[in-house]
């Protein structure tokens, strides 16, 4: 699935059916040959009814007694000794279930979708299930199949999952009522989370205090039932209550000739597909998941809904159809669905368009054979937010994610994907994509575009039409059963100064077909930003290319070609992330510390952008009934501060050697401790080889640093641009630059009119911008200096099995020590502290920075950080001599015979205390005592 923020996200989630093709004879409640006799009695008021009899055969050939249970039981899940299939299901009156007797005992397929309402009622597709309907005197009981759930049948079992009460029943049917029977909802997701066997997940429930069935529609042989319920988790909340249509569909189960396929061993590593869930084979008990893949014997049909925006649907249409070039020929059509069909449906794999500008994803669901995994049709949810069909547009897009952020910036990742009154969906994050991480990205992207003079509404429209064409097939690849793939980005061949010149171009109109043959990824399935999606979505618009990983991803999941095993193709997924450190979603670039450096480039040059832009939200909202005086307008320097360095830790953390490089382990057979220095010496030589790309260590980490460091700098490659320094001063130039140009001298508002900042307005943002200017540099060498504290630099040492003193380990610890002794030390002759020194008054000039970065500055020496133990050991105590001789310099100690700080006013005295706290983290190197003389 997609995900956006550079997109938010973007997320894949698929549910479980199987579409089967109807002959005239099928349709009939019973099938020919004629019924017994027997069929035409009562039903036996027992599990074990007798079925129709079949036609006449040697009575030689049937299984008499126990052999004739036992073969009952062998024949689990397959097609009556008839060898016909179950009648479908009927609707019956008052919203009821009719199921025919005939077909009792046999086998249906059972699968469900959850849908929220609440926000937009998408749903998430659930575990699929092999059923069959029994009746007894007091019931109809409904029992899944025990096939692939136990290793033998020679042991009997039944695993119950409700019973029905009768309405009514006669000779040839029995009426159900589906509402009352059906009070849980089995709440597994329908694709497998790990390839272990467990009925952990498999039997989790949800309660249903109350409920409606209020729709029994039969649909060819498929009969789909909707239920209105509140929906009660009782494992984290039983008081919260949810609200859920949940849809049934219910169809006979048939085997066909369809051939199974798993994600093999040897190609797990280059592809993989979604599967379902582990099942266990017949007496070895080996755990077995089916891969998700259509039966290609007919065309893959997609429509697209009919509420589609016209301006939208050939770009969704070519998002559909992309996939024909990795399949070699015409597999996958498109077309419009009908008015009144909506995902989910049964009967079709709908492109559902969803309204809903602030929801930053798509996602998509697919219905399976359970027992196969072959699919039959499925759904991809594709919200409004990727619609920017012009500037205005895009502001609204930028403020809905700036107040996603907001709101979220105090919640951590648990609360965040709780949410109130919903079901946690037993492995669902597996293709999820995180909101506030799409959110941040995607802000920063729209503020970066925005800032285009040359972005007109025409060239807008036609970049977001190229943005859904890409994410449009990234969900369509989900429902062909394609897993993320978050390495395409590493085998990029531009670089983000080729994908910043293509941009430019191609905002203007102008011929871009120089970079027809490049790649931002080789795979669709990547987290893409903004600018590397409208390239791909271009790409497939312009040129008749299939991305790499794509073609050969498809062509081992569905001919069994493995020349995505064979180059050794780049991938990556959802399971991998956070195992390996240059895995990462909404990232761009092949070098993960060069992209990082780009990111943080990006970010400080969009600061005055970014001001300006929260001006015109409140200036110009959506709405005239949300305008706010720009007085009240508030800029947060931490949020300032996070968004142009957020970063700095990607870059910082590949001086660890338990950071793993996926680009750089593809070339090793196997990963493990025999080869473990050589994969740390590929680590080595590839970070210092960035650092020299970027103009060395001074520049890639320290040069857009504030403060007053003597740094050595060189220029960075051709393709990389130099980041700027942080500057209160330079930031506050460019924002009154930015002001009075044509992007910003007039400007569209969210509610589409256009409108000019009057002079009193611009000297109120200029001035508020340079008050937070003021306050960003402390802010930034605040969130800078934390992550340096807690920095692994131990890398060096793992590829080398020495310490070096002159390598990248030990300028970085260098670095450390000077701007930590510069934070600490630096002092501000504005800001003073009056008081009195026992009876003398006394007025000193305070410390620069505040007394809690000061502190941080401090414990970013500790020793439990670092290439050895004692690396800042005289460092700590060269700052607390200089600090302690301005001290006491300050306070005149040296010349009194006795000091106590009880001598000093309350200013003084709580100031030189909370000096003593810090002092103690800087301890002093004390001279060893001399040797003693016997």
């Amino acid at each position: 699935m997609w995900n956006v923020i550079s997109r938010i996200v973007v997320i894949g989630v698929l549910a479980l059916g199987l579409t089967i093709s109807t002959t005239a004879a099928e349709k009939k409640p019973v099938a020919k040959p004629k019924v017994s006799a027997p069929a035409k009695k009562p039903a036996a008021k027992h599990a074990d009814v007798k079925k129709p009899a079949a036609p006449k055969k040697p009575a030689a050939k049937k299984p008499k007694g126990d052999k004739a249970k036992k073969s009952d039981r062998k024949k689990s899940g397959k097609r009556n000794k008839a060898g016909r299939k179950a009648a479908p299901l009927e609707p019956a009156k008052n919203f009821n279930v009719a199921i025919a007797k005939s077909s009792l005992g046999r086998e249906y397929l059972m699968s469900a979708s959850m849908i929220p309402q609440a926000g937009a009622p998408t749903s998430k597709g659930l575990a699929g299930k092999i059923v069959r309907f029994q009746l007894f005197h007091d019931g109809v009981d409904l029992y899944e199949s025990t096939q692939g759930l136990v290793v033998t049948h020679d042991l009997p079992a039944k695993r119950l999952i409700t019973t029905f009460p009768i309405v009514s029943q006669d000779d040839n049917n029995v009426v159900i009522d589906f509402n009352k029977g059906m009070r849980r909802v089995f709440t597994e997701i329908w694709y497998a989370n790990s390839t272990r066997f467990s009925s952990t997940d498999r039997d989790t429930v949800a309660e249903l205090p109350m409920s409606r069935v209020f729709s029994v529609k039969k649909e060819k042989d498929r009969l789909a039932i909707r239920q209105s319920a509140q929906v009660r988790d009782r494992r984290y909340n039983p008081n919260e209550e949810g609200r859920y249509e949940l849809r049934y569909f219910f169809q006979p189960y048939v085997k066909t000739g369809y051939k199974p396929k798993e994600n093999a061993v040897d190609v797990r590593r280059y592809a993989m597909f979604f599967e379902t869930q582990t099942q266990l084979e017949p007496t070895t008990g080996r755990d077995t998941t089916k891969i998700a893949r259509f039966d290609l014997s007919k065309p893959v049909q997609f429509y697209y809904s009919s509420n589609t925006p016209k301006e939208y649907e050939e770009a969704v249409k070519g998002g559909i159809l992309y996939w024909n070039r990795a399949f070699g020929r015409d597999v996958v059509t498109a077309a419009k669905a009908p008015k009144k069909v909506n995902a989910p449906d049964s009967a079709h794999n709908v492109i559902q368009w969803v309204p809903w500008d602030s929801a930053g994803f798509a996602y998509a669901d697919i219905l399976v054979d359970p027992r196969t995994g072959q699919s039959q049709h499925g759904q991809a949810f594709m919200t409004s937010v990727f619609a920017i069909s012009g500037k205005a547009r895009a502001r609204r897009m930028l403020r809905a994610m700036r107040e996603y952020l907001e709101k979220t910036k105090d919640e951590d990742e648990k609360a965040e994907k709780r949410g109130n009154g919903q079901i946690r969906f037993p492995g669902s994050t597996v293709c999820r994509v995180n909101y506030r991480e799409f959110a941040k990205k995607f802000a920063k992207d729209l503020e970066a575009i925005l800032d285009s003079e040359d972005l007109t509404d025409e060239a807008a429209l036609r970049a977001s039409q190229d943005y859904v064409r890409e994410v449009v097939a990234h969900e369509v690849g989900h429902v062909l059963g394609l897993r993320h793939n978050f390495a395409g980005s590493l085998a990029a061949t531009m670089t983000t100064k080729d994908l910043d010149d293509w941009w430019k171009l191609y905002v203007r109109g102008e011929d871009v077909s120089k970079y027809a043959k490049k790649f931002t990824s080789t795979s669709i399935m990547e987290y893409s930003t903004f600018k590397a999606g409208c390239f791909i979505g271009w790409q497939m618009r312009a040129t008749d290319s299939v991305m790499p990983h794509d073609k050969g991803a498809i062509q081992w999941g569905y001919f069994d070609k493995k020349d995505v095993m064979k180059e050794k193709m780049l991938f990556g997924t959802d399971d991998h992330v956070g195992r390996y450190g240059d895995l990462t979603v909404f990232d761009y670039g092949v070098e993960p510390v060069i992209s990082a450096y780009d990111e943080i480039a990006a970010g400080i040059r969009n600061l005055p952008n970014r001001v300006i832009e929260d001006f015109i939200a409140a200036r110009a909202p959506q709405d005239p009934r949300d305008r706010e005086p720009l007085e009240t307008v508030s800029l947060s320097p931490r949020a300032y501060a996070s968004s142009a360095i957020g970063d700095y830790r990607d870059m910082l953390k590949w001086f660890s050697s338990s950071t793993r490089s996926l680009r750089l382990e593809r070339d090793f057979d196997f990963i493990g401790d025999l080869n473990k220095r050589q994969r740390a010496q590929e680590h080595w030589k590839s970070l210092n080889a960035q650092i020299e790309k970027l103009g060395g260590l001074d520049r890639a980490f320290f040069s857009f640093l504030p403060g007053g460091l003597k740094l050595t700098l060189k220029n960075p490659q051709a393709g990389i641009v130099a980041a700027d320094k942080i500057s209160a001063d330079a930031l506050g130039k460019r924002l009154e630059a930015l002001l009075n140009s044509p992007s910003y001298s007039e400007f569209v508002g969210l509610d589409e009119k256009k409108y000019k900042f009057t002079d009193a307005e611009k000297k109120l943002i200029l001035a508020r911008g340079k008050s937070l200017f003021a306050k960003l540099e402390e802010a930034v060498l605040s969130y800078a200096i934390g992550y340096l504290a807690t920095t692994r630099r131990d890398l060096g040492y793992a590829a080398n099995e020495k310490l070096d003193d002159s390598n990248n380990v030990s300028k970085l610890e260098q670095r450390i020590i000077d701007l930590a002794t510069f934070i600490i030390t630096a002092k501000d002759a504005n800001k003073k502290i009056s008081g009195k020194v026992s009876k003398s008054s006394v007025t000193i000039s305070d410390f620069k920075y505040d007394y809690s970065l000061r502190m941080e500055a401090a414990k970013a020496l500790t020793d439990k950080v670092g290439s050895f133990a004692s690396w800042s050991k005289e460092a700590r105590s060269n700052i607390h001599k200089r600090v302690k001789a301005d001290i006491d310099g300050q306070l005149n100690i040296a010349n009194m015979k006795t000091f106590s700080d009880s001598m000093l006013s309350r200013s003084l005295r709580s100031w030189y205390l909370k000096e003593q706290l810090l002092l103690r983290l800087l301890p002093v190197v004390r001279p060893p005592a001399p040797p003693v003389k016997k």
